[in-house]
């Protein structure tokens, strides 16, 4: 009787323990999902304040800038020259410095919103800004030369980046244009090829590279990559504006429609022909729309991402903003059995300024109509990532840049024996194998009817499906 009580308590310990260790393991995993969800909500709430904070100085600047050009048509009117000259310097000044300033907010809404300085982010600001102060500058004059806006642009814009990275860096800009960027395409410098490797996704080659497969042999049949694209630009790399300095004289401006309207509005003085008539024909610069980045929405490939048209005055692309946060994660479980697994939660916001001009008939017109720009720009929105400026990699996707820049000259050189251990190297590794690019090229050969066809731009700037929240 006393052995049968003693197995019985055994019995009752054991199961007690086991029980114990199941609640024990769904309370840690309670505990993860619910600090998960919780780094989640706080990476999105800082990623879309930063895009909203940058798209406000976007259209704040947008709009000084267009008041500037109103300035400008008044100041001309009574040749007052050296006002024109003043204008003109302060409108260069400002595609960079306004949205500078937009950079300097993002920070200070992702960290107000709980979002801690990426180090990573940060030693890539501060690099970029010794690249500004010492190449640009350096090309200046050279076969290369890249010219500056304004005299001293190179050493002043670095100053303004490194502040930024002195500061501490918390949200990367997401749809930076580097002017050291590659200048050309080239299919290792397109994300999606690697995706479609890793995930055996046949149908993207082809979609944009059906002979891919078949006609590749090895590492000397690539194409050379394209040399950086060292040009002269009036917009900041970070949340630039897109905005193009133009020689136009008075008459031209003063039939702009809506010009009248915007001089009105703010009051300035602005005859439809002034005192002098030859000043109607003396060209100065205006600033305009750059058209190929103020295109209508409805024209992206693949169409903006919404049910339903999107109302005229508001149907343009152009300047946005795009931010990215990272936060990591520490996790009481992991897959291994183990515990504090580090994890990285990544969000990617995008934010717009959006505004109309007023038409004769009290209607709304779209802000790009007249091509000049002009004060217009009335609000901020969040919008969908596929419907921004951003590349579907992402500028401060900073592993996918050293890929870029550090590793795939290695491989065209050198071939895929000499390269690092990457993730983007691992696909490379997968591809150059022969059986693996035969299993796609049979795969298509009974199979492409699988395939649909969408419209050209695979890789590449703005639009691409592959991104998301």
């Amino acid at each position: 009787m006393k052995n049968s009580d003693n197995t019985r308590n055994g019995q009752t310990i054991l199961f007690s323990v086991v029980a114990l260790m199941i609640i024990l393991f769904a309370v840690l995993w309670m505990a993860d999902v619910h600090h998960i969800i919780f780094v989640k909500d706080k990476s999105q709430n800082a990623g879309d304040a930063a895009a909203l904070a940058g798209a406000r100085w976007q259209g704040t600047t947008l709009n000084l800038i267009g008041e500037l050009n109103l300035m400008h048509a008044a100041a001309l009117a009574v040749a007052d020259f050296e006002a024109v000259d003043i204008i003109t310097n302060t409108q260069k000044r400002l595609c960079y410095t306004g949205p500078m300033t937009g950079v300097a907010a993002a920070q200070q809404a992702a960290k107000l919103n709980g979002m801690f300085v990426n180090d990573e982010y940060t030693q890539f600001v501060s690099e970029h800004a010794d690249v500004i102060r010492n190449n640009y500058g350096a090309m200046i004059g050279g076969e290369t030369a890249l010219p500056e806006p304004w005299p001293g642009a190179w050493v002043e814009y670095a100053a303004m980046m490194r502040a930024i990275a002195d500061d501490g860096v918390a949200a990367g800009i997401d749809n930076a244009f580097f002017f050291d960027d590659p200048g050309g395409a080239h299919v290792l410098l397109q994300i999606e090829f690697y995706d479609a490797v890793a995930g055996r996704d046949w149908c993207w080659f082809f979609r944009y590279h059906p002979h891919l497969l078949e006609e590749y042999t090895g590492y000397t049949w690539w194409n050379a990559l394209p040399p950086p694209n060292m040009r002269a630009s009036s917009s900041s790399e970070f949340l630039g504006l897109w905005l193009t300095p133009q020689p136009r004289t008075f008459s031209a401006i003063a039939g702009i429609d809506g010009v009248q309207r915007g001089a009105e509005r703010l009051s300035i003085d602005l005859p439809e022909i002034p005192v002098d008539p030859e000043i109607n024909e003396i060209e100065s610069v205006w600033f305009y729309y750059m058209s190929g980045h103020w295109g209508r929405w409805s024209d992206m490939a693949p169409p903006f991402p919404v049910d339903g048209e999107v109302k005229r005055e508001y149907d343009y692309a152009g300047a946005d903003s795009v931010t990215r946060v990272e936060a990591e994660i520490s996790r009481f479980m992991s897959d291994g059995g183990g515990t504090d697994a580090g994890d990285i939660i990544v969000w990617t916001g995008a934010a717009k300024p959006f505004g109309y001009l007023d038409s004769d008939g009290g209607g709304a017109e779209n802000p790009t109509r007249s091509h000049l720009v002009l004060p217009a720009f009335r609000e901020v929105r969040l919008i969908p990532i596929d419907a921004s400026s951003a590349s579907s990699a992402g500028s401060f996707n900073l592993r996918w840049r050293r890929h870029c820049i550090e590793h795939l000259p290695i491989y065209m050189n050198q071939g895929p024996g000499a390269l690092p251990a990457c993730r983007y190297c691992r696909q490379l590794l997968t591809w150059e194998r022969p059986e693996f690019r035969a299993s796609g090229a049979g795969w298509l050969s009974t199979n492409s009817w699988q395939c649909t066809i969408t419209p050209s731009g695979g890789g590449g700037s703005g639009g691409g499906t592959r991104r998301a929240h």
